[in-house]
């Protein structure tokens, strides 16, 4: 494999934001009278299951009945209204963080399990071209509610980057990945540069186990 020049990948909630962008995705699209009010319990009970480890992508049906029908125009107002509120929600080390990888000439990209869609307009605010996410599936302008491929969790965000490396001819021996969560274990373990971003209890014994840069971003 070719070696070029590497590149940092970052995880969105908790390492780039405080909170979720899914969640204020949501709860923007019920305020607006997209979603409907009971759609509110779907995110939340999907955190806890992810957070207990208890969600395998492989063998999940995955869909987002709240979505179905909904217009391409419409899902993007959302997401615009919700960009206002994540904007604020930016950690200012984060922000510097990104600025100064791309001035050293890095390349960056967003690499998360939330929807692509919901957090375009956020990677555009920080100057991230390239977003490696959950996409939503359109037949024509309408959604599904279903996902193109499973959502990239565990195994399957560190295939969709390796994927993304391979096809640009770059080692993830010069790449750096930086995440919040245990479950970005696999991604964090194939690349030369991992970084626990105000990791959750297990990521941060693990990474002083392996003596991980461990780094804390505050509002």
């Amino acid at each position: 494999m070719r070696r070029l020049a590497g590149i940092d990948f970052f995880d969105l909630d908790h390492t780039l934001i405080a909170g979720s962008s899914a969640v204020t995705f949501l709860l923007k699209g019920i305020r607006r009278g997209v979603f409907p009010v009971a759609a509110a319990v779907f995110v939340p009970l999907f955190y806890v299951r992810y957070q207990l480890g208890l969600i395998n992508p492989e063998a999940e049906t995955w869909s987002f009945s709240v979505l179905r029908g909904q217009s391409r125009s419409v899902l993007e107002e959302v997401a615009r209204e919700g960009f206002e509120d994540l904007r604020t929600r930016i950690f200012p080390e984060a922000r510097a963080l990104v600025a100064a990888r791309r001035a050293e000439g890095r390349d960056v990209v967003l690499a998360t399990s939330s929807i692509e869609i919901a957090v375009r307009p956020l990677a555009q605010e920080l100057g991230i071209g390239e977003v490696i996410a959950s996409a939503l599936e359109f037949d024509g302008d309408r959604c599904t509610g279903r996902f193109v491929e499973p959502p990239l969790l565990n195994q399957r965000k560190k295939h969709r980057v390796l994927e993304y490396l391979r096809e640009r001819e770059v080692s993830p021996d010069g790449c750096a990945f930086y995440t919040d969560s245990i479950s970005d274990l696999p991604l964090l373990e194939a690349v030369g540069e991992p970084v626990a971003v105000n990791p959750d209890p297990r990521l941060r014994r693990l990474a002083r186990s392996h003596n991980w840069p461990v780094m804390r971003f505050r509002l």
